[in-house]
This record gives C-alpha cells, structure tokens and sequence, in this order.
C-alpha cells in the first residue's frame, strides 16, 4: 500500500514569526492566531498536545493531511507570511509512562 494512502495518526508542529504576526495578522492582537490555528485544528478532529503542538484523534492519509493544511491556509491567508516551521510527523502508539515515573511503593512485608 502506497504512504500516501495508509492511514495513520498524524501529529502536527508549527512555529510562528512573531514580527510577521504583528505586520500581518488582520486582527488587533495578533497573538489570537495561535487561537485562530487551535480552533481550527480541534474542529477537525485535533488534540492539543503541549504549545504548538497537536495530534489527530483519527487516522489520516498524507493526502488528507495536505489538503487540511492548504484549506487552513486558505482560510487563514496571512499564515503563509507568518510561519516558521510546519511539520507533520506519523504518530505510531502512545504509551503513558506516567507509572514508570511514580515511586515504587516498598511491599510493608520486608524488613531490612
């Protein structure tokens, strides 16, 4: 099966230009674009991970992926003035090492 067509989760990473931001964002602060960008990602089935980053709650194709990223910038026409990065990355399974990070609780039954 061709990369393109298998589905897989997708993770997204973007960095803005601040000083395009300013000259280029239409509204009057121009840090909401990073509000603007979240609340179109999660209304199209993203999760906000940390920052600028966010992963898709379904699986994609690249082409699907690409078509979503040029229908934002469409909607959001001072983007391409404005990023720095735009990367797109194929998320594999998720473990949550959260346990592994926790004290090991001692069995009350060894003495030492």
């Amino acid at each position: 099966m061709s990369g393109r067509k298998a589905r897989q989760y997708k993770a997204l990473y973007f960095d803005l230009f601040i000083n395009e931001l300013k000259h280029n964002y239409p509204k009057r602060n121009y840090l909401n674009a990073y509000r603007d960008i979240k609340n179109y990602l999660l209304q199209h089935d993203f999760k906000h991970e940390q920052w600028s980053g966010y992963h898709s709650e379904k699986k994609m194709t690249d082409l699907e992926i690409f078509d979503l990223v040029q229908d934002m910038s469409s909607k959001f026409t001072w983007l391409h003035k404005c990023i720095n990065h735009f990367a797109v990355t194929n998320v594999g399974v998720n473990y949550n090492l959260i346990d592994i990070l926790q004290p090991a609780e001692l069995d009350e039954d060894i003495k030492f």
